[in-house]
C-alpha cells in the first residue's frame, strides 16, 4: 500500500511577510475621492453642499440663465423646454422640495465649451454666493457645433438668499 504524497507548499517567512506588508501598504495608501466645496466653506458651514443631478449639452436656451427652482412644477417646466426635441427625453431628477432646492445654470449657446459647473464661493449669515465655473475647451477640433450646455444641482433648503456671481 502506497502512502499518499503530501505536497508541502510553504512560502518562506521573509517572502510572506513582504507580501503582507505590500498588501497593508496598498490598503492604507488608498484615499477615496474627496468632496471639495471651497476653502472657506469647509470650515464655515459644511451643511451647504451642492450635489450634481444632471449635466448635458443642450438646454434649448440661447442666452445664459440661472434659475432657482423650489417646486416640482417649475422643474417640470424647465424639462419641457429641454426635452422639446429629444426622443426619449431626459428623465426628471427625483428631488424632495420640502428639504432641497434645485439650482439650474445654463451657459447659453457656445462653441466647443466644457459643461458648466457651480461651486459655493461664500456663505454668510444672510446669503449663499454661488460661482459658475466655465472651462473653455480650446482644442483643435473638426467640429464647431453650437451647444447650449447646462448643469442642474441640488442644495439643502435654506432661508438664506442664494446669489449667483457673474463671470467676468
Amino acid at each position: 500500500m502506497k502512502k499518499p504524497i503530501k505536497a508541502d507548499i510553504r512560502i518562506p517567512l521573509c517572502r510572506a511577510s513582504s507580501i503582507y506588508i505590500a498588501i497593508l501598504a496598498l490598503l492604507l495608501s488608498c484615499n477615496g475621492p474627496k468632496k471639495t466645496l471651497g476653502k472657506n466653506l469647509e470650515k464655515a458651514d459644511p451643511e451647504y453642499a451642492l450635489t450634481l443631478l444632471l449635466q448635458d449639452n443642450y438646454s434649448g436656451l440661447p442666452k445664459g440663465e440661472t434659475r432657482i427652482i423650489t417646486n416640482a412644477k417649475e422643474l417640470q417646466q424647465f424639462f419641457l423646454r429641454v426635452n422639446r426635441t429629444r426622443k426619449p427625453g431626459l428623465p426628471l431628477p427625483i428631488v424632495d422640495f420640502s428639504k432641497e432646492t434645485v439650482l439650474v445654470y445654463c451657459s447659453g449657446e457656445k462653441t466647443n465649451q466644457a459643461l458648466p459647473k457651480l461651486s459655493i464661493k461664500d456663505v454668510t449669515d444672510e446669503e449663499i454666493v454661488i460661482k459658475p465655473i466655465l472651462e473653455d475647451k480650446r482644442e483643435k477640433s473638426a467640429s464647431s457645433a453650437v451647444i447650449s450646455p447646462f448643469s442642474i444641482y441640488k442644495i439643502p433648503s435654506t432661508q438664506k438668499k442664494i446669489i449667483f456671481q457673474k463671470n467676468r
